[in-house]
This record gives structure tokens, sequence and C-alpha cells, in this order.
């Protein structure tokens, strides 16, 4: 076997580590550090690049397989990326636990025998969802949400609508309509800056606004005392 046959065959797999990575456009690119060489910049798979796109390139300094078809490192050699290592170990040995963890600090979960699925961001993470279709959440077992420092909705068009049971515990401010097709138990003060109005009674203890008499009622410009009920 000549020794340009023996170099093309040591070539055709290679390990080694991400030197750079260039996110250029529409092609990006990275180096391999081979130890005896540094590739020049070639193409890394990707999960999927058709009618359907992802983008997560490899990192800097992460173990790598450089294929080379012919066994020549060049444009037509591929990278692949994925390998577990000591530096960079399994983050979980659970089987039944689907888990992408980000340099951050975000874990996004799903355990296939609990099913159950958690997203935990940093603590200066947020979540933007625009559907302007509308979003519908269906929680037959209801829905909980905590929140330190409060929650903002903003339904531009359609407003929102909740089917159910709702309690609030904390403060909470509507600056549209508020629409509540059941019965509304407020534990704690109630006030209002602008009128208020019902086509049913309002009770206050016992005395009711429709229905309440008083007695002692002077005639003229006499002062009455007070409700009786």
């Amino acid at each position: 076997m000549n020794a340009d046959i023996n170099r093309r065959l040591e070539n055709l797999i290679r390990f080694g580590t991400i030197k750079t990575v260039n996110p250029s456009k529409p092609i990006p690119l990275v180096t391999v550090d081979l130890d005896d060489i540094v590739t020049p910049e070639i193409r890394f798979f990707n999960a999927r690049s058709g009618n359907d796109s992802t983008w997560d390139p490899p990192s800097e300094n992460e173990e790598v397989i450089v294929i080379s078809p012919c066994g020549e490192i060049g444009p037509t050699s591929i990278v692949f990326y994925g390998l577990y290592n000591n530096d960079h170990p399994v983050p979980s040995d659970d089987l039944n636990k689907k888990i992408r963890v980000f340099a951050d600090g975000c874990i996004i979960a799903y355990d296939v025998a609990a099913h159950h699925l958690s997203a935990i961001l940093p603590s200066t993470g947020t979540i933007e969802v625009t559907a302007n279709g509308g979003v519908t959440v269906n929680a037959n077992g209801g829905v909980t949400v905590n929140a330190n420092d409060g929650l903002t909705i903003n339904a531009l068009s359609g407003g929102t609508t909740h089917n159910g049971n709702l309690l609030i515990n904390g403060s909470s401010v509507t600056t549209g309509n508020n629409t509540v097709g059941g019965s509304q138990l407020v534990q704690g003060s109630s006030h209002s800056t602008g009128d208020f109005s019902t086509e049913g009674d309002v009770k206050a203890g016992a005395i009711s606004l429709k229905n309440h008499r008083t007695s002692g009622v002077q005639p003229g410009s006499g002062e009455s005392g007070g409700p009786i009920p």
C-alpha cells in the first residue's frame, strides 16, 4: 500500500474538536482541530435544512467526527457532532427523559413515564408567544400560575376567555372590559372609581337595597335616621 492510499484511508474518518465557528449565510462553516492539522472551513451536519430548517451549530472545543469522502480533507468534508465526553457529560441517565440543556442554564425536558413537560429558564429568562390566530389552553386538571412579579396578557382584539372557576391570590388589574358569566366571590375589599350598576339586588349584611324599609321618616326638610333592617 503506497503512502497516498494510506493517507486517504486515515483521513476518511477523523476525530477532533471545533476550532472556529463561522455563522455566515447562506452556508455556515467550521474549522476542526485534528491535532496534527486544522481543517479549512467545512460544512457541518444539521438535523433539517429543507422546507423545514433548524439552526443549532456546534460550539468551540466540542468533540466532533470529520468524514472526508475519498480521504481528502477539504470542501467535501462533513462534520458530525454530539459526542459525550468527560468535559461534556450526559445530562441524565434516565431513559424516560428527553432533555435539552442550554449554555445559560435553561433546561427543557419531557418525561415520557411521568407524562410531564417542563421548561426551566434562568433567573432573568423570559418567554414570548405570538399567535395572531389565538391561543387555547385545555387543562382538565386546572391551571396554576405563580407569578411573583406579575403576569401580563395582551389580547389585542379577541380578548381573554376563561371557562371555569378562577381564583386570584393577589392584586389584579384589568384595563379592558371584564365579563363574569357566573358567581363572583371577593374575599377582601372591593373599590370602584366608576359607577356601579346591577339589574339584581345589592345587600349589605341582611339589608336589601331593593326591599329594605326605614322608620321615623320626617316630613319636609327634616333628616331621617339611618337605615333600619
